[in-house]
């Protein structure tokens, strides 16, 4: 048995180079047509679609970054045709959004292909600077190819280099006593081992000699309705989670900020040691959201609707890397989370990070019964270890535009296809769905299916369901499905020809099936407002154990067309390695799944979890066995680390041993030490050493399964 400890040796304020070398995509031209292996893409509207490679790239610990270079070597390929990116669309039945929409995309098309420079111009940019709770991060896109759209010639780079330079910081300062209260927490290194491109680096980095998994469970509430959460606060200690009651007042009187929105999250990133799942308690002017502004300086967004931005967005209290004046306002002006600029280019005057450092959902209500009766519900959600019911669907596609819709030469654009996604990839077991379908109208939809897409079919077939998922237009009251209804003879679809009826309104939810509720994803536009009980709310307190829903209008991008909700079900039902079947986790993954394949900021921030994001869907509880294994160190410190001229090494054994062997190495492997005595008698250079301390003896440890 060994242990690997870091020995950082370092001048605070000094600035160091991390260099990350990037082999390019395999790729092969087949029919005019550039294919890539893995590659992905940034939804950049108008712009040459070209695959790229997006990376999150870890630093040292706490460390301030300063610059990323980019280098590389184009290479000539051929003459080729690459189509320009399809811009994110709005799920909205305005056409006059739609056309401004796809106008936008002509015209950045129209300026970025009438010129034959280099685009990209760089080998790469940053996309996203912050961290995942230890762990401070970058996200980097590196473009391997580049086009020159004029002459049609492509250009391929085989390999890229990143230089990183960053700064270690004062270890007094505020920034740096949070990381090192979190440095031993191991809480999240199972996402992060999966998103971290040189995970090798991050161990070395960040190993730690005392993990700690955080258990905390958190709820800030109003002090009036304390006592309303009583039952589940029995409930999740009942499992083991170590629950902190916060009340807003508390939070108001102590805490610094400049609003509320800030206290609450600055209390957060002082505990974050502590907590893995923040449940927020009360409606929005008892409990606020953060009020998002994607657009630079633009708080209406470039459609001058308020129903576009800004966006109120929970997603503000769980991403707690930095302070706002470095992350969420960076630029210190009166709007926060500036991601885009008018062309939905990722040039924002902010720096937020979309990886969430804690779990975290909402009981959008103040009314004292209606949260008692949703908690209760939870309990009995948890509890229930029914996978026939936990696993059997309900799935509602209606048609979002119809091809050709008012002339304007779009594809059509049918919810179907994404339910007929999730089942095709066994996502959702087709055995035990029900999926409803258009069948109505001109032009219905074409797949077979359970039942057509009715009001009285949605309610009745909800029983006993444990997912539901939709796809429709919707405001904050209802969702509806749209039926091209009759035609004036131009075979051409258009906005006098087409009805709305509704599908689900919230008038309907205490129709639904409350004793087996189900976790459901609403994809259509504004059914989670937050400034009203809407629909989304009102299926968190009959129908849904919890809901996800949009606060503003809904985005999907085509180049995930699934989108979040895709992910979301992936990570709950199928891929469970690092969601354990709890729907909180899986949010937060299908969250990074998402930003990977698309960079598309607008479906990160206008989703919210109404509910507890705890909450189990599948799965058993983990039991404890012992095992064999080798002997354990516990406690061991580096102190001073990093050090500048001299450091101790501390350790005890579980038992007496003389057996141990301790070596030192350069980051390259090669051996500098093997320590006989009490003190190391090199002279060692500013850099980063591993130390390996080895033993035999097999001794016992309890080991979670």
């Amino acid at each position: 048995m060994y242990l690997w400890l870091i020995l950082t040796i370092a001048f605070w304020g000094q600035s160091n180079v991390l260099t990350v070398d990037v082999p390019s995509l395999e790729y092969r031209i087949t029919d005019n047509k550039l294919l890539t292996k893995n590659g992905q893409y940034l939804n950049t509207p108008g712009v040459p679609k070209l695959p790229c490679r997006k990376l999150t790239i870890a630093l040292p610990p706490g460390t301030v970054l300063e610059s990323v270079q980019f280098y590389g070597t184009r290479n000539e390929l051929e003459t080729l045709e690459i189509a320009p990116t399809e811009p994110m669309l709005p799920l909205i039945d305005k056409k006059d959004i739609i056309s401004r929409t796809w106008g936008m995309c002509k015209n950045r098309k129209d300026k970025i292909y009438s010129s034959d420079l280099f685009y990209p111009e760089t080998y790469g940019k940053v996309v996203s600077r912050g961290g995942l709770r230890k762990y401070t991060l970058i996200d980097v896109v590196c473009y391997p190819f580049a086009y020159k759209p004029v002459s049609k010639r492509l250009y391929y780079t085989p390999f890229i280099r990143i230089e990183v330079h960053y700064r270690m910081i004062e270890p007094e300062s505020k920034r740096a006593k949070i990381w090192q209260r979190l440095m031993d927490d191991v809480t999240f290194d199972e996402i992060a081992k999966e998103v971290i491109y040189n995970w090798e680096d991050a161990q070395t980095w960040y190993q730690t000699d005392k993990p700690k998994q955080a258990n905390g469970y958190t709820i800030i509430i109003p002090s009036s309705l304390e006592s309303s959460v009583d039952n589940l606060v029995t409930w999740r200690q009942s499992l083991g989670y170590n629950v902190n009651i916060v009340t807003k007042e508390y939070i108001e009187s102590n805490v610094a900020g400049n609003d509320l929105e800030q206290k609450i999250r600055n209390y957060l990133r002082e505990n974050m040691v502590d907590i893995e799942y923040v449940l927020l308690v009360g409606f929005v002017t008892d409990m606020p959201m953060r009020q998002i502004v994607p657009f630079n300086n633009d708080p209406d967004s470039p459609y001058d609707d308020p129903i576009f931005s800004p966006i109120p967005s929970d997603l503000y209290y769980a991403e707690l890397t930095d302070p706002d004046s470095l992350s969420w306002n960076s630029d210190r002006d009166e709007y926060y989370g500036e991601v885009f600029n008018q062309n939905f280019e990722l040039y924002g005057d902010d720096n937020p990070d979309y990886y969430a450092d804690v779990h975290l959902g909402r009981i959008p209500f103040s009314t004292k019964s209606i949260i008692e009766d949703i908690c209760e519900k939870t309990i009995t959600f948890d509890s229930n270890t029914d996978l026939v019911y936990k696993t059997a669907a309900l799935l509602a596609g209606g048609v979002y535009y119809f091809e050709n819709e008012n002339h304007g030469g779009n594809p059509r654009n049918d919810g179907a296809d994404y339910m007929e996604q999730l089942m095709n990839d066994s996502v959702i077991d087709r055995s035990v769905a029900v999926y409803l379908y258009d069948k109505t109208g001109l032009s219905p939809c074409s797949y077979s299916c359970t039942d057509s897409l009715t009001r009285n079919n949605m309610i009745s077939y909800c029983q006993n369901k444990g997912i539901m998922y939709e796809c429709h237009h919707g405001t904050h009251d209802k969702y509806a499905r749209r039926i091209w209804a009759w035609d004036d003879g131009d075979s051409i679809p258009e906005s006098n020809e087409i009805q709305c009826p509704t599908c689900l309104h919230q008038s309907d939810v205490y129709q639904l099936d409350n004793d087996y509720p189900a976790t459901t994803f609403l994809r259509s536009c504004l059914c989670g407002k937050s400034e009203i009980t809407g629909l989304g709310a009102q299926l968190l307190h009959h129908g849904s154990s919890v809901v996800i829903s949009s606060s503003r209008v809904t985005w999907m991008s085509s180049l995930d067309p699934g989108g979040m909700p895709y992910h979301f079900f992936d990570r709950l039902m199928k891929d469970t390695t690092l969601s354990n079947g709890i729907i909180g986790k899986a949010y937060d993954l299908a969250r990074n799944d998402f930003m990977d394949a698309t960079g598309s900021w607008l479906p990160a921030y206008h989703y919210n979890l109404f509910g507890d994001p705890a909450l189990k869907q599948l799965g058993r509880y983990i039991g404890i066995e012992e095992v064999q294994t080798e002997p354990t160190f516990s406690p061991i410190s580096i102190y001073p680390n990093p050090f500048i001229h001299t450091t101790a090494i501390r350790y005890s054994l579980n038992e007496n041993r003389n057996d141990l062997l301790l070596t030192i190495y350069d980051l390259s492997g090669r051996l500098i030490e093997t320590i006989e005595s009490n003190t190391i008698g090199k002279n060692l250079k500013s850099g980063i050493y591993f130390l390996k301390i080895e033993g035999y003896k097999p001794v016992k440890l309890v080991k979670l399964k």
